[in-house]
């Protein structure tokens, strides 16, 4: 099924009918937020509704604090992963002033009218200062709500707070786990310094524009390349031995030897390896590297075999 995308500004509105609609910013769309895309589902299939997801194209809290955002899953991103779920129409509000200005009841007025239904996790807000609250929603006469209640993993919130806590510290595991599936990063191969190809070990450099990026190391990864897969290894970091001053992510990959400039590649993170270290000869560094890469094989066969044991 190919998802339809509708971009809506502040003075748009929604003109679908029959619809069901979760909202919120579904930032990682991890466990929780597909509780919510699931509920939805039911009630499509019940009612014969159309689901549809609306979104916005950046965070709203640090659009107001004027601070950049990074995110954990892009708009393209959101899209690849929705198609997953039977979503038919996703919809990207443009965050701006005027929209961020809008009170709860004309937020609802103005894009809210001709749904159906709406389902919504209990703690989401919208219309100017966060104001607006599920009660409202619920008290509405154009739809019928639907409130998710909080879900919990090991008594904490499963929330997109949680997966980027989980990201800077390492934590690799808890955050796939909480995401249901690999953390990903998707961008165009550009061009490096060549170090890598100098030590022997050539990579592919990404331009990871405005994703969070976990934390410095060494990661176990796939890259997906035109529908293909391959493990690799990737370094994020600054690359300490070399006293470089910008992070980069860079990727060794397995079984690829190709060209990959102007390519769009996806990085998914499978393992954390190891942190980053610095390294006083460049012999040391390049041992490192290679046990690196021996380990990297250990761990593909490891992959392997599990996905073996799956089929």
């Amino acid at each position: 099924m190919v998802l339809k995308t509708i971009y809506l500004d502040y003075n748009d509105t929604i003109l679908e009918e029959n619809l069901i609609i979760c909202l919120g910013f579904f930032d990682g769309l991890h466990k929780a937020h597909q509780a919510l895309i699931r509920k939805a589902q039911l009630i499509k299939q019940e009612r014969n509704y159309q689901l549809a997801v609306l979104t916005f194209d950046q965070s709203i809290k640090l659009y107001m604090q004027n601070k950049p955002f990074y995110y954990l899953t892009s708009v393209d991103d959101k899209k690849k992963i929705l198609e997953k779920f039977d979503v038919d129409i996703l919809y990207v509000m443009k965050v701006s002033y005027d929209l961020i200005s809008l009170s709860a009841q004309k937020f609802i007025d103005q894009f809210l009218t001709k749904i159906k239904a709406c389902v919504v996790g209990e703690d989401f807000t919208y219309g100017y200062l966060s104001k607006g609250k599920v009660d409202l929603l619920k008290i509405q006469p154009y739809f019928d709500t639907f409130v998710i209640k909080e879900i919990t993993y090991h008594g904490f919130k499963i929330g997109s707070t949680r997966v980027r806590e989980n990201l800077d510290n390492g934590q690799l595991a808890e955050a796939n786990f909480l995401l249901g599936r690999e953390y990903t990063i998707t961008g165009t191969v550009i061009k490096g310094k060549g170090i890598g190809k100098v030590l022997g070990f050539p990579t592919a450099n990404i331009d990871f524009t405005n994703y969070l990026l976990p934390k410095k190391g060494v990661y176990f990864t796939r890259v997906i390349y035109q529908d293909k897969s391959y493990y690799a290894l990737t370094n994020v970091g600054k690359k300490p031995t070399f006293k470089a001053n910008d992070i980069s992510v860079e990727a060794y990959i397995y079984d690829l030897d190709k060209n990959l400039y102007g390519q769009e590649i996806s990085i998914q993170f499978i393992e954390f390896m190891r942190d980053e270290y610095y390294f006083d000869t460049l012999e040391g560094l390049i041992h490192q590297i290679e046990e690196d890469r021996l380990l990297g094989l250990k761990l593909i066969e490891k992959e392997r075999n599990k996905n073996e044991k799956i089929k």
